[in-house]
């Protein structure tokens, strides 16, 4: 399917149940932070289990199975923030929503995508198989504190590259149509490459940080405070509306604005 020609629908029906019904609106973008928590905990566990096997190989696993959770919101059409991104940018170029309204969209699916993460994390929090945890030896505690160690400009920069990458999931997706498999095979081929690298996503950290303090407790992770978290928080979300929304979604909305049939 062309990406010019599905784009607008997706952002018109986004828009109307914004508008229309914000509750249900609310609700999809809670449940988009709850899947991202039940995969990222899935992933994190099964990580911690190969890297005690295969030392260097638990990052691995955790991206590719980490890769899944787009994949899972998409089908079951949950709303994430950092696609949205892309879709009220591209809007806003093509001109089919004003730069207000689509940014106070974005917010809308953040602000919710973060209820969705806490009270998924919490429910998690309490489950038995993280109630017998040693955070010495756990995948999820080394990433987090690596996290918030990172400089602020290093992580402006990654975050653009994330939501670069997990855009690109969301054109390949959406020009996918209705075949679940190529939908299935182009996130999984892409998703991977940001997980991997550990750059760097709002919604994710969103995660990262409410299983790190549910889990663990703020006193075993360094650098979990308030003012760091919030900065990890802004920093990333900015670079991610750069990468996802500006670069992505503002290129490729200018560059279908071409006259000519060379439109995706």
């Amino acid at each position: 399917m062309n990406f010019h020609k599905t784009a607008p629908g997706i952002i018109g029906r986004k828009l109307d149940l914004f508008s229309t019904e914000p509750s249900r609106f609310a609700v999809r973008a809670i449940m988009a932070g709850v899947y991202l928590g039940i995969m990222t905990s899935f992933a994190a566990a099964t990580g911690t289990i190969m890297e005690s096997y295969a030392p260097g190989w638990g990052g691995y696993v955790f991206a590719a199975i980490f890769a899944t959770t787009l994949y899972i919101i998409i089908v079951l059409q949950g709303e994430l923030a950092t696609g949205d991104m892309m879709f009220m940018t591209y809007g806003a170029v093509t001109k089919h929503v004003s730069v207000l309204r689509g940014l106070a969209l974005i917010l809308f699916v953040t602000l919710f995508n973060l209820v969705g993460a806490v009270v998924v994390c919490w429910l998690i929090s309490h489950t038995v198989f993280m109630g017998n945890i040693d955070p010495e030896t756990r995948l999820l505690h080394t990433v987090l504190e690596n996290k918030l160690a990172k400089p602020t400009g290093g992580l402006f920069v990654e975050a653009i590259l994330a939501n670069m990458v997990v855009n690109i999931a969301f054109m390949m997706s959406t020009q996918a149509g209705q075949d679940f498999s190529a939908k299935l095979l182009g996130i999984i081929v892409v998703i991977p490459a940001f997980a991997a690298m550990s750059y760097e996503h709002s919604i994710a950290n969103f995660v990262m940080v409410q299983l790190g303090g549910f889990v663990y407790g703020p006193e075993t992770i360094d650098g979990f405070t308030i003012a760091n978290i919030l900065r990890n928080w802004s920093v990333v979300w900015l670079g991610n509306m750069v990468g996802g929304g500006l670069i992505m979604g503002g290129v490729y909305g200018w560059l279908n604005l071409t006259k000519t049939e060379y439109k995706d």
